[in-house]
């Protein structure tokens, strides 16, 4: 008699039920035309990954602390050797980029079929005005619990803001599954314990949704 060990393991441990999804804001939520690195990078002629890197080093200034998002992107490029000529451009250009952000309605219809099954959160590194930003667009009732990394001290991906996130949704991490487009935010996924899910588009969420059980 041969004895499938996957199944018997299953049974004796069962994968723990998905009780809530969680969504990151900028680049889920709101989505917006083109690639503002790729195109900061591309200008400079520096590595897009290096320049990424300085960024992540510098971020909680503007996660956590409230700086402007633009003295942060001329920090980085300063970092690069920019000019000050090239740092005006950037600045143009994160302004003109800013103008493209738009609510992804596809995902929120989406949101609104899972609310039926799941609870909801949103989970996002950015700066003071996010909750007006959203009770403008109407996002806000959308969620069960919403944490943001200015309002807590904490940026992703620091366990602790993942605490309060499950604090709040009232679930373990293991019950979780979370989205979000970067991979830096994505680090500790082991550590924590929830489910990722890197976001590359609504089509593809959907189908990830579909291999994970997901009703909607």
């Amino acid at each position: 008699m041969n004895l499938d060990l996957s199944k018997i393991k299953n049974f004796l441990f069962p994968k723990p039920k998905i009780k809530a999804i969680v969504f990151d804001y900028g680049g889920v939520i709101e989505i917006r035309d083109g690639d503002l690195f790729k195109e900061i990078t591309d200008y400079l002629g520096v590595d897009r990954k290096e320049f990424r890197n300085v960024y992540l080093t510098l971020n909680h200034l503007y996660n956590v602390e409230g700086r402007e998002y633009k003295e942060i992107l001329s920090m980085v490029a300063k970092k690069f050797n920019a000019s000050d000529e090239q740092v005006a451009y950037i600045c143009d250009l994160f302004d003109e980029m800013d103008k493209t952000w738009e609510v992804n309605n596809e995902l929120v219809d989406l949101i609104k079929k899972l609310k039926k099954n799941y609870k909801i959160g949103m989970l996002s590194n950015f700066s003071d005005g996010l909750r007006q930003i959203m009770d403008n667009q109407g996002t806000t009732d959308l969620f069960d619990a919403i944490v943001i990394s200015y309002e807590v001290g904490y940026q992703k991906p620091d366990p602790k803001i993942f605490d309060i996130l499950f604090d709040r949704l009232g679930v373990k991490s293991n019950e979780v599954v979370f989205i979000d487009d970067s991979l830096s935010s994505l680090r500790e996924t082991e550590n924590i314990g929830y489910i990722p899910i890197l976001f590359t588009g609504n089509q593809d969420l959907k189908e990830k949704f579909k291999k994970l059980g997901i009703s909607f």
